[in-house]
């Protein structure tokens, strides 16, 4: 038996976001649902938006788009409990805050758009989640997945890839290993003697947050509209077609 990670028949699918900065990525879910208003065919909606940062766009993007936020700063959280910022036992009393804030608004998806805290059981278990990585999931080595982790781009560029993805995945327990739904666009990697490595690095890592923000928006529909499905050996499903290593884009 398949299963849609969300069945349109419920209504429009409510999406709400995690953001550590600029929200970018939320901003662009926020577009397509307009986008798609105005064309009378939108099946989600924005629900509302948390930050773990007093300093992110989260009050801007929320005031703008009418949306219920809440800003938690992680930091000074970690400051009281007088902990390091490894200490996943107080991340997960500050997911369960999270979570607290989440629970009214009833999202039937969680957009990690842009959050750089891994997250723990108190949200993964309760909210299904995506997020967008940038780099290539599909490459694997001895089971696991090469350029997982917070060293993505560098991790490429340094093996050597010729052609850089951004990947989107559901939230798993384990750090960008959830199953792939999607695939950029390839980034022709570009080498410039006059570049140092941060700024190949940095070149690279805006050109596939640029396709990552596109992959959000193009998740969330797909997603509210039921084209994404769980087959019975839990393997993903678009559109009909088996997709074990995600869509690629284009």
């Amino acid at each position: 038996m398949t299963r849609p990670l969300y069945d349109p028949e419920k209504g429009k699918m409510r999406v709400a976001g995690l953001i550590s900065g600029s929200g970018k990525s939320f901003v662009s879910i926020i577009e397509k649902q307009k986008e798609l208003e105005a064309a009378g065919n939108c099946n989600f909606e924005v629900a509302g938006l948390f930050s773990d940062n007093p300093n992110s766009r989260a009050e801007q993007i929320a005031t703008e788009a009418q949306i219920p936020y809440f800003i938690n700063d992680i930091k000074s959280f970690y400051r009281r409990k007088t902990a390091p910022v490894k200490d996943l036992e107080i991340r997960r009393e500050f997911d369960r805050e999270t979570a607290d804030f989440l629970r009214p608004l009833k999202p039937d998806l969680v957009a990690y758009a842009g959050y750089v805290w891994a997250a723990t059981e108190p949200l993964i278990a309760e909210f299904m989640g995506i997020n967008c990585h940038p780099a290539d999931l599909r490459v694997e080595k001895e089971g696991r997945r090469t350029y997982a982790g917070a060293n993505g781009v560098a991790d490429a560029l340094q093996a050597g890839e010729t052609r850089l993805y951004s990947t989107l995945h559901l939230v798993s327990a384990e750090i960008d290993h959830g199953p792939i739904l999607l695939v950029s666009e390839p980034v022709e990697v570009v080498n410039d003697d006059s570049w140092s490595f941060f700024d190949k690095m940095r070149h690279h890592l805006r050109l596939l947050n640029e396709h990552s923000r596109k992959l959000f928006a193009l998740a969330v529909d797909e997603m509210s509209r039921g084209r994404f499905v769980t087959a019975a050996d839990g393997g993903m499903v678009y559109n009909g077609q088996p997709i074990p290593a995600g869509w690629q884009v284009g």
